[in-house]
């Protein structure tokens, strides 16, 4: 795990008599310490060297980001504090014992990186993460939801300065002091120190993969000075506690979060928890549902996917929605008047919709996310100047075009089909459209011959020509459904290349 200048100076600050000074970034860059060697004359970024003030260079190239432990200080430490990250150690320290040090200083955040990791890998509860970080972070440390219910602590000891017990909300006066002085926390990213009951804390809010707010992890400082080096890495672990928190929504329940965290997964074609299939289990197939793919028809202007989203669960009862790399998804409880409402949601946002044939199988989810995607891409293609594309009305083409694979329609053409089109290239008598007109009719010569509006024995006479021409018999049914398909993907490829 990489560490920053100030994990390293707070904790040489438990050994050694230090101080920092100079430019230094909270970012976690730094890997393992190096020795400074005298006949190198460059410090570079993000690099941490160890060094005794006797051995340093008088005019170093010096990169941004550079960091120097430096056992003794003399005049020419003010220089180097100037343009890099100085830790000085100002008793006297043996070389490498200090380099011993610092070894176990990255030997402890890797294992704590180790232990989260397999937390994650178990599903273990978050308790248990809280409590393996309690050493690192070195104070107390507490996760609230979303609801502001005290739902993790570490074990520790120490009083908390919430005034509340597990599971329980936060008392009127804890929640008040909260969101005062957080100042809306609850929209803020990145580590925040602010006071509770006159106890600093530093917090760190949990999102889901939407931005959703799922809670805060809180840590109760016992002074201030120590904040600056705890930030990053408990923005680390607040990361952590929300990849927990997506493995096992059952953490901080909300129903429609649970479900649409289990859709997710289905989608991404993940394994599911046992907890999720009890989840999933719990109300599959008790009611129908689509599944809708929205896409922006315009892409100078888009509004915001998560507003979509938020608008989406305002204006369908009972939906989930959710942005899935980039994709938004909406999965609608099935009603007659879905459709009016949908065409209108999607033309007043400036958006196209692909809406899947109803399901009530949830197992069966990833299918209808693949049939609402189809419909959209497929009935964008043929129909631009649409708002909403229903599977159904695609389910042919979809099946066409898939069939073609990186072929064009073309390379599936009879030798036979070839010369027909060359005929209607030079002819009044279009063979291509008799033929079509025929299997259309199921090869009725008498209702053919009344919508090409000529004589029944000349329909004969043209289709004992084109079965000659193309060597085949179409009352052969394999043969006439290969003849349908191919003259079906001539037909959706000249209007992709009309439009």
């Amino acid at each position: 795990m990489k560490l920053n200048a100030e994990i390293i100076y707070q904790e040489l600050k438990k050994t050694y008599n230090v101080t920092i000074s100079g430019p230094h970034s909270d970012e976690l860059r730094l890997s393992r310490p190096e020795f400074y060697m005298e006949d190198d004359n460059i410090f570079l970024s993000d690099h941490l060297y160890l060094a005794t003030v006797e051995h340093l260079p008088r005019r170093p190239r010096i990169q941004d980001g550079a960091v120097l432990v430096c056992i003794g200080d003399n005049i020419r430490t003010g220089w180097y504090s100037e343009r890099l990250c100085l830790i000085t150690i100002h008793n006297r320290a043996d070389f490498f014992r200090v380099f011993g040090v610092l070894q176990e200083i990255f030997e402890k955040y890797n294992e704590w990186q180790r232990r989260l990791y397999d937390h994650l890998l178990e599903e273990s509860d978050i308790t248990q993460i809280l409590r393996d970080s309690r050493e690192i972070l070195g104070c107390s440390l507490k996760v609230i939801d979303s609801s502001f219910r005290m739902i993790a602590e570490d074990g520790s000891a120490s009083p908390s300065q919430w005034n509340t017990e597990m599971g329980q909300p936060l008392n009127a006066d804890s929640l008040s002091t909260f969101m005062d002085a957080s100042d809306l926390m609850t929209e803020k990213r990145g580590a925040i120190l602010i006071r509770i009951s006159d106890v600093r804390t530093l917090c760190v809010n949990l999102f889901d993969r939407e931005g959703v707010y799922e809670g805060c992890l809180c840590l109760e400082l016992e002074n201030e000075e120590s904040a600056e080096s705890r930030k990053k890495p408990a923005e680390y672990l607040a990361s952590v506690l929300e990849q927990a928190i997506e493995k096992n929504p059952q953490i901080t329940y909300n129903e429609k979060r649970s479900a649409k965290a289990v859709f997710r997964t289905l989608i991404e074609e993940q394994p599911l928890t046992a907890w999720q299939r009890g989840v999933l289990g719990a109300f599959n197939r008790k009611f129908e549902y689509i599944c809708v793919r929205f896409s922006y028809r315009d892409m100078k202007n888009q509004v915001p996917a998560g507003y979509i989203c938020d608008l989406a669960e305002e204006t369908f009862e009972n939906a989930y929605a959710m942005v899935i790399e980039g994709e938004i998804l909406c999965f609608l409880r099935n009603s007659g008047d879905l459709s009016s409402g949908l065409e209108e949601f999607a033309e007043k946002m400036n958006l196209a919709a692909g809406v899947s044939d109803p399901f009530d199988d949830l197992f069966s989810i990833r299918i209808y996310y693949r049939q609402a995607l189809a419909a959209l891409e497929n009935g964008q293609m043929t129909d631009p100047a649409r708002h909403i594309y229903f599977f159904a009305d695609y389910a042919l083409e979809t099946m066409i075009i898939n069939s073609l694979g990186d072929l064009p329609a073309e390379a599936y053409f009879p030798r036979g089909l070839r010369e027909l089109i060359e005929h209607d290239t030079n002819s009044g008598v279009s063979y291509i459209e008799t033929l079509q007109v025929f299997l259309a009719e199921n090869l009725s010569y008498t209702s053919a011959a009344r919508k090409l509006y000529i004589h029944r024995s000349t329909l004969i006479d043209r289709i004992a020509r084109i079965e000659k021409e193309l060597g085949t018999d179409l009352h052969d049914t394999d043969r006439r459904l290969l003849l349908e398909m191919i003259l079906k993907a001539a037909e959706i490829e000249r209007k992709i290349r009309g439009k």
